[in-house]
This record gives C-alpha cells, structure tokens and sequence, in this order.
C-alpha cells in the first residue's frame, strides 16, 4: 500500500467523528434556537435527518480510516464514499434550504423570520475540500493498483505501477457514480441506484476481469442516500399537512 495512505488513514480517523459532532453542534443548536422561536416540526425535522446523515458520513469516513491503517481495501471504498457522499450532502442541505423557504413563503410551515436564513451549510465546505483531497490521493495510479492487486504477495509501496495487473472500470459503476450527484428531480439518483446495482453484479460476475467496484458503491450509496432523506421528506410533508388547501 502507498505510505501516503497510511496518512489518510489516520486524517480520516480524527476527522471522522469531528463531521457528526461539529455538524451535530452547528445544526443542533440552530434547531434548539428555532425550536424556541416557534419553528413547527415540518422545519426541525428535516434538520434532524440532516444530522442523521453527517452522523453516518463520519462513521463511513473513521471506518475508512480502520481499513486503511489495516491495509483493507475496503478502508479506500469508504474513503471514496464519505468523498463523494460530502457533494451529496451538500445537495441535501441546499434542497432542504429551497423547501422550508417555499414553504414558508405559502405559510405551510412557521420558520422565525429573523431565522429563515439560518446558515446550515456551516463546516460542510470544509469537508467538501476534504473529500475533493481524498478523491485526488485515492485516484492516482499508484493507491487504485494497490486497490486491484490479486497477486499473492502484498504489492511492494514503492516501484513502477504495472498497469496490466489493473482490469478496466466498469462504465456502468462510473456512470453511476456520475448520475447520482445530478440535482434533476431525483431522476439521477434513481439511475445511479439501478446502475450501480447492475454494475455491481456485473463486476462479481466478471472474477476480476472488470473493475470499479468502488465508483459502484459509491453511487449506490449516495443515490441510496439521497432517495431515503427525500422521500423521508416528502413522507414529513404530507403527514404535517403541507400539501393541503
């Protein structure tokens, strides 16, 4: 395994819980301070699973961490997840921003009006930067050799990368990924989710033969991710009657 993994692993094992307890500080106290303000559950709610998903993301990212130091393959799969997972929280927040705001516009749910501009995306940036990082180290030839080796003995740290020893990508697992960070009315998520399910039993099919496993996790993941927030949503909505006349 390249050294500079060894390094990651142990970046990703400080920041992992630092993004569910910086996120879980900044959100909720904003949604203490809107609770005393009169703010109804069909805004504190939503913030809520917005807490739920920094919370999981650190878990995936101090995970990755674990695999890394132990030299797992799996620890660059999580690392490549919490990567992309960052841009897809971001899409979350900035959805769920555009939704309460509409909604109280119409008067269907109560946000304080010196709090409607509450800043939910505070620290999020920081670990968007983190992630473009980890996508950057991760990538290079060196770490996604090492990620594909079958040979029998470890691969050395250090020497030329042979790149036949490297099978292909699965276009399917790539377009999944590209798919589930498109912000078009979920229609990209449901296609990562598909192809990245695809892709996957393609590459287990394969025995080797085809790549990218972790490009078909990660869009799962985040096409997964995306659906059950907005869905739990929308389930939120409809139950505090938002949608009524």
């Amino acid at each position: 395994m390249p050294s500079r993994l060894k390094k990651l692993a142990y970046a990703n094992l400080v920041l992992g819980p630092l993004v569910a307890l910086v996120n879980l500080l900044i959100i909720g106290k904003s949604i203490s301070r809107l609770a005393g303000l009169g703010a109804s559950n069909g805004v504190l709610v939503p913030l809520g699973l917005i807490i739920a998903v920094f919370c999981l993301l650190g878990g995936v990212l101090f995970l990755g961490g674990v695999g890394l130091l132990k030299e797992r393959r799996w620890g660059r799969t999580c690392s490549l997840v919490f990567a992309f997972g960052s841009f897809a929280a971001v899409f979350l927040v900035n959805v769920t921003a555009r939704i309460m705001s509409n909604l109280s516009e119409i008067g269907e749910v109560s946000i304080p009006r010196l709090h409607q501009q509450e800043n939910f995306s505070v620290g999020i940036g920081v670990f968007t930067l983190y992630g473009i990082l980890l996508i950057v180290m991760l990538m290079l030839p060196d770490a996604r050799a090492w990620a594909r080796w079958t040979g029998p003995a470890p691969m050395p740290s250090s020497g030329p990368v042979i790149a036949a020893s490297a099978p292909p990508a699965s276009g399917l697992a790539i377009g999944s990924l590209v798919a589930s960070l498109i912000p078009f009315l979920l229609l990209g998520q449901i296609t990562g989710l598909v192809l990245g399910i695809i892709a996957l039993r393609k590459i287990k099919q394969s025995h080797g033969a085809v790549g990218g496993k972790g490009f078909a996790i990660a869009g799962v993941t985040i096409s997964g991710l995306i659906l059950l927030f907005m869905i739990g949503i929308l389930v939120l909505l409809i139950t505090t009657g938002a949608f009524r006349k």
